[in-house]
């Protein structure tokens, strides 16, 4: 416990928002506000934390250790933007090693970092500039004392017209299983900012999460996850939600998702929703937001699970 402690105590302090007062107005890029993965996107936005897949590189690092499989998922916001996103993780020096790569493009109206998006609603208009956005990550995890403890390393790239800004950035999270849920507390992005024209702080967060195992109830399996996190400015996101699964037959499993989140400004829908079919270790995900302008964001992904 006294090591527990000592783990926990550097990771708060590191995650801990500066004063509103020393704050920009925005953040840059909004790469790393997304939702992470297919199977988080249909559960609002909450990351599985229990039997985590490769993606957990982008959103709980406190999981690493026992992440495995490789995955690709891409989204579509209108005609002219795209998400990528490539993952894979495996057992490495009595831990988990994980590798993680994502794009972001779209056009915007301005030149200068004050321009992009801070909602993902933006991202189904168009604009005369041509933007894009690239993390590169790795992360290694694994247990100390009976706690999992992880590290992400992150270059950051942004690209606005022929003007380009690149910097560094960390995520470190811890977890642990008691009372038969996986509980993870995280701190995200943190680094020094962008600057093309003028600067820009990273997304700061820090997140706290929960998820059960599995379980049958009747012929069905349930899980659910849930996370709250206190973002750069102070502001408050809860999300969480269900997944549900039937399995006809060995190895053939059915899965619909359904999730709840709290949307700063209203731009985008409450709820979100998922589906997913597995065959023996191949998984075939959809996941669907919507937003108060006109359109919707369709997110596929294909997962091999380890």
């Amino acid at each position: 416990m006294r090591l527990r402690r000592q783990l926990l105590l550097p990771l708060l302090l590191a995650a801990i928002p500066r004063t509103a007062a020393a704050q920009s107005d925005g953040n840059a890029p909004l790469l790393l506000e997304l939702p992470s993965s297919t199977r988080g996107l249909g559960l609002g936005g909450a990351f599985v934390l229990s039997n985590p897949d490769a993606d957990a590189i982008f959103a709980a690092p406190g999981v690493l250790n026992s992440a495995r499989g490789a995955g690709v998922t891409m989204q579509r916001y209108g005609s002219e933007s795209s998400l990528l996103s490539l993952a894979a993780a495996m057992a490495w020096a009595g831990g988990g090693l994980a590798f993680g790569l994502q794009s972001l493009s779209y056009g915007m109206d301005g030149t200068t970092l004050r321009s992009v998006p801070d909602d993902a609603s933006a991202l189904l208009g168009t604009g005369s500039v041509t933007s894009a956005e690239l993390v590169a990550s790795v992360g290694y995890g694994r247990v100390i004392k009976g706690l999992q403890v992880g590290l992400v390393g992150k270059y950051i790239e942004q690209r606005i017209a022929g003007a380009r800004s690149v910097t560094a950035a960390a995520d470190l999270g811890v977890a642990v299983r008691e009372l038969g849920i996986t509980w993870s507390l995280m701190a995200q992005n943190l680094g020094p900012g962008l600057t093309i024209g003028e600067s820009l702080p990273l997304p700061r967060r820090v997140t706290f999460g929960a998820s059960t195992r599995s379980r049958p109830v009747g012929p069905l399996d349930l899980l659910a996850s849930a996370t709250v996190s206190r973002l750069r400015d102070g502001d408050i996101v809860p999300a969480g939600g269900l997944e549900i699964s039937y399995w006809p037959i060995t190895g053939r499993t059915f899965t619909v998702r359904v999730g709840g989140r709290r949307v700063p400004g209203g731009t985008r829908s409450p709820i979100t929703f998922g589906a997913a079919f597995t065959g023996d270790r191949i998984t075939i995900e959809y996941a669907f937001e919507e937003f108060d302008a006109p359109g919707a964001a369709h997110r596929f992904g294909v997962r091999w699970s380890g």
